[in-house]
């Protein structure tokens, strides 16, 4: 009897993604001026720059590692393996996590997912959703700071009402999508309906959550996204720029939703290209603007690489191992 074929890639979908990366990043380097950005570098505080990312990289590691625990405990903890997930066993997960997150930021989180799922005892769509779960908190988060940075700064969308106007349209799905969740799948409302979409695998952690835990995950995350700005305003600073918190608050969330998206490698190009319209109000006078934003965009993404592969070093050889293991001969 034959064996059936393996279904053909399709050639465009396998080749657009990394075609739009390798384009966006030619473009970038295209249409910069090398000599004034390694100018704009060497002019910088670079200590205080690189300090600053370290610093981050490590705290941001650890309090984003303890938000997971709290996430699993909270979505998963009455499912599967009944012992709890300690930080001490999310530390080298969300460690080595940093290798995919160099490539995609989704990719990161679908392979914690199988790691959690393993570990917990629980199917990988559940373990997904959990992951899911926490990027949908980082998208509420994110979108309150922007509209806190629009009150703050109303003057940023002076040149982009297009954006204006995308901006608010996405705040108000996004709002709507929240409270319709916790009206819909966390509250106490029955319906047979409502019964088989809690029960809904991907569903199934967010449904755990009660309205309470959603406002506590919130403020979690919130307290992430804001330390993300402050190191946004640092470094800003540390290149010799000015920068406003109003600003920030809006451009940070901006950047950080269109650098998940998988069209670049951690954002090379793609945010790079935003940088220089969001941040250019903040060069001082005398300064060449592209050049200076130039010059911060790619120390500011590359110093992140550089201190998260360390951070991922010392566990990628474990975790390797752990995902050839049997499922049964893990934890």
């Amino acid at each position: 009897m034959p064996q059936p074929q393996p279904p053909r890639k399709n050639p465009l979908r396998q080749w657009a993604l990394p075609t739009i990366a390798v384009a966006l990043v030619g473009y970038f380097v295209w249409s910069t001026d090398l000599p004034k950005v390694l100018a704009a570098i060497k002019q910088a505080n670079l200590l205080l720059f690189a300090a600053t990312a370290a610093v981050i990289a490590l705290t941001t590691w650890v309090y984003d590692s303890w938000c997971l625990t709290w996430l699993i405990g909270a979505t998963l903890g009455h499912r599967g393996n009944p012992q709890p997930v300690k930080l001490r066993a999310i530390l080298p997960i969300k460690g080595a996590s940093y290798l995919l997150n160099i490539v995609n930021y989704h990719a990161a989180a679908l392979g914690m997912a199988y790691l959690v799922g393993r570990r917990k005892g629980v199917p990988y769509l559940e373990a997904a959703g959990a992951m899911a779960t926490l990027s949908y908190i980082d998208l509420v988060a994110v979108t309150a700071m922007a509209m806190v940075g629009v009150w703050l700064a109303p003057e940023f969308f002076g040149p982009y009402p297009a954006l204006q106007v995308w901006l608010k349209t996405v705040a108000l799905a996004v709002f709507a999508g929240a409270l319709t969740t916790a009206l819909v799948l966390q509250s106490g409302m029955k319906h047979a309906l409502l019964d088989k979409l809690r029960n809904f695998a991907p569903l199934r952690p967010i449904s755990a959550l009660g309205p309470r835990q959603m406002l506590v995950g919130l403020a979690l995350r919130s307290l992430l996204i804001l330390v993300y700005a402050a190191t946004a305003y640092a470094q800003l600073a540390a290149f010799g720029l000015q920068p406003t918190w109003g600003r920030v608050f809006v451009a940070v969330p901006i950047l950080t939703v269109v650098g998940t998206i998988p069209i670049s490698v951690s954002g090379f190009g793609s945010t790079q290209v935003l940088m220089r319209s969001f941040y250019s109000p903040f060069v001082a006078v005398g300064l060449p603007a592209v050049a200076t934003i130039d010059g911060f965009s790619t120390l500011y993404i590359a110093s992140f690489i550089v201190v998260r592969l360390f951070i991922a070093a010392p566990f990628f050889k474990a975790i390797s191992r752990e995902l050839q293991e049997r499922p049964d001969t893990v934890g």
